[in-house]
């Protein structure tokens, strides 16, 4: 069995050996960034290719090195390319959220805000950042925070459809209600809330 030097995947080691070696017959290889053999084992390299019975063998393992170096660069590439990939989809998705129209929460399984977006700063009149640490409740009129723990009690810990979720209202201290819909997490450790302004009558589920 070909060894892989811990790479997990045979297909993908075979295309990357493939390339690099490709890379080497060509003359092109990419700049190194894995370092350079020290002197020590350039020395011993150099040693055993002066040697009639081991030149084979040596010039063999430096090509195996070489192959081997310019294998570490080529993932390294991959692995700078799929970070930038990784950041530019976060971003993009923390655009989303944080930038919403609608209120969008995070809540822990005790009602306290793990963390809001813009659009619920502007509801509750503070900035983002402070809604954080505060529980929903301490937000609301009065007496709701049954309200806001049965809404998380009755979230289905495996939505499988968009329509997978509780659904319930809750009182502002001004009056105004919001209608709210409220799913776990994936993890199942937190609590996903949208809430919209609505008549008491559209509210009330």
């Amino acid at each position: 069995m070909t060894d892989r030097h811990g790479y997990p995947n045979e297909d993908s080691y075979d295309r990357l050996r493939h390339a690099a070696k490709d890379l080497i017959d060509h003359g092109v290889p990419p700049p190194s960034r894995g370092g350079n053999l020290n002197a020590d084992a350039l020395h011993l390299l150099y040693e055993r290719a002066r040697s009639p019975e081991s030149a084979a063998d040596a010039l063999k393992l430096l090509h195996e090195l070489q192959t081997y170096q310019v294998e570490l660069d080529l993932l390294y590439e991959q692995l700078q390319a799929n970070e930038q990939e990784i950041s530019e989809d976060l971003a993009h998705y923390r655009s989303l959220y944080e930038q919403a129209p609608a209120v969008y929460l995070i809540l822990a399984m005790d009602g306290e805000i793990i963390e809001g977006n813009e659009a619920a700063g502007v509801l509750f009149g503070e900035s983002p950042e402070t809604l954080t640490g505060k529980a929903l409740n301490a937000l609301l009129a009065p007496n709701q925070e049954s309200a806001v723990t049965t809404l998380i009690r009755n979230c289905p810990q495996k939505a499988e459809r968009p329509q997978d979720v509780a659904k319930g209202s809750l009182e502002l201290t001004d009056g105004r209600w919001l209608a709210v819909r409220a799913k776990s997490s994936a993890t199942g450790d937190s609590t996903l809330m949208i809430l919209t302004e609505a008549t008491i009558d559209s509210a009330r589920f």
